[in-house]
Formats: structure tokens, C-alpha cells, sequence
């Protein structure tokens, strides 16, 4: 099954923002509460020596060590499920305002990340701090969050969804059946903004240009190389051969930010008095709470909207070159990339930096897309 997302903004009142914030609040102290719990029952495992024969086991014969960490996972409750069972308690205590749909998809979230440091590349799992918990998402659109005739209804509570009527791409999007809704949260402009990502079933719809009504990129057919760099991507198609700068419309605002910097390094420090040595050095003491005052706070949310601004213009510009390579091919190749740290001796000095290079064959990594 195919799947595609399409955002809308929303339009709601103070209260419901408030709501909605305290949701977004209620979601991350369930997920910390549930990794809380199953970190300690990951501890205690990995403590057995039956975990370690595994690891040793893993070096020789694969198979038999995935079967042996599955044992284990089972016996100490690692699982996609018993996450569920345990996150249920905890969305019976605010049932007002998480449902049991969206409590399992936070559990399944934390899974992910459990799933990845046990068989993946994961090295451990992040508590989520204050303002790092900004989505929310149902199941199905039957129950909990879902979208109905232009609102998005929530455990008694409605916002309208601004859906363009004059936009045909969001008009055929609503032709496809609704998968699931996600609410997400965005700082923008010192305040939080509301948005509702719909997942549909289906293939995206093509867009069309609005005065003459074609199609504004059709899928290519054929094959297409990429050459991934730091900065740089080498594109090379039957048709045609680029080497373009990636995100290069980002601005820098390196003047502005420095200058943030240095506002708010000072405003601490008058703030803060107690936590710094007379030579200007922090202090190492444990927990500090540092005080923030009005104006600190105000630069904080100048230099956040400036990382907001930076990324939207990056996504935009990635997005914009997918579709671009996309319309080159059907078939597209991407070169493994590594990194790796390298030492060399220059003038008597040894330097340590970080370089990249392409290993593998063409065939590493294959995208295939078919359209009807």
C-alpha cells in the first residue's frame, strides 16, 4: 500500500491552543514515563550472560543470534506489544485528553527507537525534553484524531482545517481514503502554530499549473545516477548531466546570529552571577537552573525564528530537487556514503579532519516508481 502526506494549517481559538499544548505535554511525559520503564527492563538484560554469549554469538553465525536476542527480548518484555500493554495505565490516566489510539502510536514511536538500538545502528535512547515532543498522531480515521467535513475532531475538540478550494492538488488529494491524521506543532514567529498532516491512501496526485491546467512534471523514464556530496550532488541521466550546490538560496545570518549570541552569553551571565569563576569559566555544578530573563528570552525566539527560516528554505529547495530527479527517471542509484577520520602530518603537526567518500557498486541503493 501506498501512502502520501499533505499538510493544512488550521484555524483555532487561544483556549484551544492551550489544549492542545497541554496534550503535546501530557504525549511526552508518557513517552519519558514508558522509556523510563523499559530502559531499566533493558539494563537488567543486556546484565545476563546469556546477552553477552549472544553478542559473541552474533559474530559467527547471525541467525542464531537474532533467535537468541528475540528469547531474550521476550523474556524481558521488549516488544512492540508489551510496550502497549504497559502504556495503557498511563492513557487511562488522561483519558480527557489522549485516546488509546494515540497513546499505542506514541508507544509504537518509542519502539522505533528501541527496535533500532537493539538490531539497528542505535546507541541509546533520548528522554524528551520541554518543546521536543511536537506531534501526535492516530491510527485509523475512526476514532481519536481524525478529520471530518473540513474539522479535525479530537477527544471534544474541533479545529477547522483551511483546505484551498481553488488548489486542485489538495482537491484530488481528498478523492483517496484517509489513512490516519497527525497534528503537528510548529514555533513560527514566537508562538506556536497548529497544522494537521493527512495520510492518504493512493498515489499523490501530479500538479498542474493553474492557468493552463497540464501537468507541471511528469515521471521520466530511465536510469539516474546520484553522486552525493557534503554539499554538492553530481545528477547524471540518459538526457542530461548536473553538479548542483545543495540548499544553495539558504542565507547564512551569520552576522545576526553572532550578534543573538553574544546578547543573550551576556544576559546570562548577569542573571547568573553564582554559576561562573572569576576568570569567566563555568562553574561545574550539577543541575544548574539557570535563570532566564525577558530579554533572554526574547533573543532566544529571535535566533529560533532564524533555524526555522534556514529550514524551511532547505526543505523547500530538497523537495524541489526530488521532483526534479524523479522527472529524469524511474530508476535512480545512489553511491553509499561513508565518512571516516583521517590523520596526516603537515609541517610537523599531525591534523585530524573528517572526509567523505563513495564505496559500493551502482546498483547499492535502488528506488523504483510506476505510476498508472
Amino acid at each position: 500500500m501506498t501512502y502520501f502526506v499533505v499538510e493544512f494549517p488550521t484555524i483555532s481559538e487561544i483556549y484551544k491552543n492551550n489544549v492542545l499544548n497541554n496534550r503535546f505535554e501530557i504525549g511526552r511525559n508518557i513517552y519519558n514515563s514508558l522509556a523510563n520503564i523499559t530502559l531499566k527492563r533493558y539494563k537488567e538484560m543486556i546484565k545476563t550472560q546469556r546477552y553477552r554469549q549472544a553478542l559473541e554469538l552474533h559474530k559467527t553465525n547471525k541467525r542464531e543470534a537474532n533467535e537468541a536476542f528475540k528469547e531474550l527480548c521476550e523474556e524481558y518484555r521488549l516488544s512492540e506489544y508489551e510496550f502497549h500493554k504497559d502504556v495503557k495505565p498511563m492513557q487511562h490516566h488522561f483519558k480527557k485528553n489522549i485516546d488509546s489510539n494515540t497513546s499505542q502510536k506514541i508507544a509504537t514511536r518509542l519502539w522505533k527507537a528501541f527496535d533500532e538500538l537493539l538490531y539497528g545502528n542505535g546507541k541509546q535512547i533520548h528522554f524528551k525534553k520541554f518543546g521536543e515532543f511536537n506531534s501526535l498522531e492516530g491510527k485509523t480515521n475512526k476514532a481519536g484524531i481524525r478529520y471530518k467535513d473540513g474539522y479535525l475532531l479530537w477527544n471534544g475538540l474541533s479545529l477547522q482545517v483551511i483546505c484551498d478550494q481553488n488548489n486542485s492538488y489538495e482537491l484530488e488529494a481528498f478523492q483517496n481514503d484517509i489513512a490516519y491524521c497527525r497534528v503537528v506543532r510548529k514555533w513560527v514567529r514566537k508562538k506556536y502554530k497548529f497544522y494537521v498532516q493527512i495520510v492518504f491512501k493512493g498515489i499523490p496526485p501530479a500538479k498542474r499549473n493553474k492557468e493552463t491546467g497540464h501537468f507541471k512534471r511528469t515521471t521520466g523514464s530511465g536510469d539516474v545516477g546520484l553522486d552525493i556530496g557534503l554539499s554538492t550532488l553530481a545528477i547524471v541521466s540518459e538526457k542530461k548531466v548536473k553538479l548542483l550546490v545543495l540548499a544553495d538560496r539558504v542565507r547564512s545570518f551569520e552576522g545576526e546570529k553572532r550578534l543573538l549570541l553574544r546578547k543573550m552569553d551576556r544576559s546570562r551571565r548577569a542573571m547568573n552571577p553564582s554559576y561562573f569563576n572569576p576568570d569567566g569559566t563555568v562553574k561545574s555544578i550539577r543541575n544548574k537552573e539557570w535563570q532566564k530573563s525577558k530579554h533572554y528570552l526574547s533573543y532566544q525566539g529571535k535566533l529560533r525564528e532564524i533555524y526555522r527560516k534556514q529550514a524551511a528554505v532547505r526543505k523547500y529547495q530538497h523537495e524541489c530537487l526530488a521532483n526534479e530527479i524523479v522527472a529524469m527517471g524511474d530508476k535512480i542509484y545512489v553511491e553509499t556514503m561513508n565518512f571516516e577520520t583521517v590523520t596526516e602530518d603537515a609541517s610537523g603537526r599531525t591534523i585530524e579532519y573528517s572526509r567523505s567518500y563513495f564505496r559500493g557498486d551502482k546498483t547499492s541503493f535502488v528506488i523504483e516508481r510506476s505510476y498508472s
